[in-house]
C-alpha cells in the first residue's frame, strides 16, 4: 500500500452480508459488519496502537493472502446509549438543502433515526439486523431541537424502514411532537395495516407531509410468498 493512499474501511447493508466480494470490487482495507458505532472506536484504536486486526470485533479484513471475517458484533440494545451524529463535522450548509416531496423553497432538510430494525419479515429485505428497536421520544425531540436551533432545520425525514411501527408508538411520538410545538415538518415510512383515519389525522397535525408506503404487489398470494404481512384488503383500506 503506498504511502499516499488512505486506509479504506467500507461498511452499510451493501457489503456486511458480502464483505469479501465488496472488498475485492472496491479495493476496501476494511468492511465493518452491521452496526459501526462500537466497532469502529475498536478498530480506529487497534490501527492507532498497531494491535492485530484479528482482534476487533465486526470486521472483515485481508491479511494479504485472503479476506478475514472476524466474529461479528451483537447490536446494540438501547440505541439512546449512541451520542448524537457530529453534525459540526459535516458541511450541513449543503446538506440541509436535499429536496423532499412537498418541501418548498425556504425549507432546510435533515435525515434522523427514529428507530433501528423492523417488526417484520418480509423475505426481500436488504436489513440484516434482527428485532426493532426504538429510541425514546425525549432523545428524538432533542436531536431536532438541536437541529432546528443550530442549522435552521424545519424539514425532519425519518429515514428508519418504518416509523410507523404500531398505532400506539406513532400517537405517542406524534403527541409529545405537538406537546413540545417543533412546528415542523416531517416524512417517514409506513405501511398500510396501520393507516387509519384518526392515526393520520394527529400525524399531520404534528406536522406530517408525507408517508412512503411499501406495496410491493398486489396479489395476496405473491404477498404471502414474500412473507409481506399485509393482504389486498388492508392495502386497499389503507389508501
Amino acid at each position: 500500500q503506498s504511502k499516499n493512499r488512505p486506509f479504506y474501511i467500507i461498511g452499510g447493508h451493501g457489503p456486511s452480508p458480502e464483505p469479501e466480494y465488496f472488498m475485492k470490487k472496491l479495493e476496501a482495507d476494511v468492511v465493518v459488519l452491521g452496526e459501526g458505532e462500537a466497532t469502529i472506536v475498536d478498530l480506529l484504536y487497534a490501527l492507532s496502537t498497531n494491535k492485530p486486526l484479528m482482534n476487533v470485533r465486526g470486521i472483515a479484513f485481508s491479511n494479504g493472502t485472503e479476506v478475514v471475517i472476524n466474529k461479528r458484533r451483537p447490536t446494540i440494545e438501547n440505541i439512546d446509549d449512541i451520542p448524537m451524529p457530529a453534525y459540526h463535522l459535516f458541511p450541513l450548509e449543503y446538506y440541509r438543502l436535499t429536496r423532499k416531496p412537498k418541501s418548498e423553497a425556504a425549507d432546510l432538510t435533515m435525515n434522523i433515526l427514529s428507530a433501528r430494525g423492523c417488526h417484520y419479515h418480509c423475505n426481500f429485505c436488504y436489513r440484516m439486523d434482527k428485532g426493532y428497536r426504538t429510541r425514546s421520544n425525549e432523545s428524538i425531540i432533542d436531536e431536532v431541537k438541536y437541529l432546528q436551533l443550530e442549522y435552521g432545520i424545519n424539514y425532519i425525514a425519518f429515514a428508519d424502514e418504518c416509523l410507523l411501527s404500531s398505532i400506539q408508538r406513532t400517537e405517542s411520538l406524534c403527541e409529545d411532537i405537538i406537546k413540545a410545538k417543533l412546528h415542523i415538518k416531517w416524512l417517514c415510512g409506513g405501511r398500510l395495516n396501520y393507516a387509519k383515519p384518526d392515526l393520520l389525522k394527529l400525524m399531520k397535525t404534528a406536522g406530517c407531509v408525507y408517508i412512503s408506503y411499501g406495496i410491493e404487489c398486489l396479489d395476496d398470494a405473491i404477498l404471502k410468498t414474500m412473507g409481506k404481512g399485509l393482504t389486498t384488503e388492508m392495502i386497499r383500506n389503507g389508501i
